[in-house]
């Protein structure tokens, strides 16, 4: 069918009545533009806000991480992700991870295995310094049913066979599925054999 057969009041009709408000390529934009201030620490925009961030910027916190995982560079927008993912988790975190930071930069420590081998080291330091190596290596904060996953992918656990081993795409670990499903008795029945 030809749009001369139809009638000419219907093909005037096909045409738009008023100019599309936003096109297809602004809102893609837009939704890119928002994606990109978020990884790159826009939480502060949201109003997220809480105290170890009032005491020690963002990237204080990312040099401590650096710090207890050994040195390697890390991300920046992983960093503002995690320390806000810690401070939700554990109320008293702040305090302790302003303690660390405090204490490495007061020793002058200049490695992770300098601070962990010595004997006068505050067992409260060294959870702390445990809680925000755990953090970065597993990609999740908190513990079952209260766990955050920052970052899969970018876990540091994978950093070592990077470009030889491909990143896992199971869960949890190894045979981590959810529950059997239930199959109803009606199924379980066995068929008549001929």
């Amino acid at each position: 069918m030809t749009s001369s057969s139809f009638p000419k009041s219907a093909v005037l009709c096909a045409k738009p009545l008023a100019p599309a408000l936003i096109s297809r390529r602004s809102l893609l934009g837009a939704a890119a533009a928002t994606g990109v201030a978020l990884a790159a620490g826009g939480f502060a925009v949201l109003g997220s806000s809480n105290a170890f961030a009032a005491s020690v910027a963002a990237d204080d916190f990312l040099r401590l991480s650096e710090f207890v995982t050994g040195g390697s560079p890390l991300s920046a927008g992983l960093a503002t992700r995690y320390l806000a993912a810690l401070t939700k988790s554990d109320a008293s975190f702040a305090a302790a991870a302003q303690a660390l930071h405090q204490h490495v930069a007061s020793q002058k420590i200049s490695h992770v295995d300098d601070l962990l081998a010595a004997p006068d080291l505050d067992p409260a330091l060294r959870a702390t310094a445990t809680q925000i190596v755990s953090a970065w290596y597993l990609g999740v904060v908190g513990e079952d049913a209260d766990a955050v996953l920052i970052s899969y992918a970018n876990a540091l656990m994978y950093r070592p066979t990077a470009g030889i081993l491909d990143i896992p795409t199971y869960g949890s670990g190894p045979d981590s599925w959810g529950e059997k499903p239930v199959v109803p008795s009606s199924l379980n029945k066995k068929s008549p054999q001929a």
